[in-house]
């Protein structure tokens, strides 16, 4: 069917099929950064590594002007 022959019906159902993707999509962004805002809004918790790279006694060997 070409766009010359849809009847007014036709045409308002596929701008209201336009109309709700776009809201969807729109929908979707809010979710995700509303998501997002509420990650970011919260204090970083405190974190202690479990491991060290490099043993204690030799870390001072990598240091500048260190004193033994």
């Amino acid at each position: 069917m070409s766009r010359e022959n849809e009847t007014a019906a036709e045409r308002l159902r596929r701008e209201l099929h336009r109309a709700v993707e776009r809201i969807r999509s729109e929908l979707d962004k809010i979710d995700l950064l509303s998501s997002a805002m509420a990650a970011f809004s919260a204090p970083v918790p405190d974190y202690e590594p479990g491991f060290r790279h490099m043993r204690h006694v030799t870390a001072s060997a990598l240091e500048l002007n260190s004193r033994r």
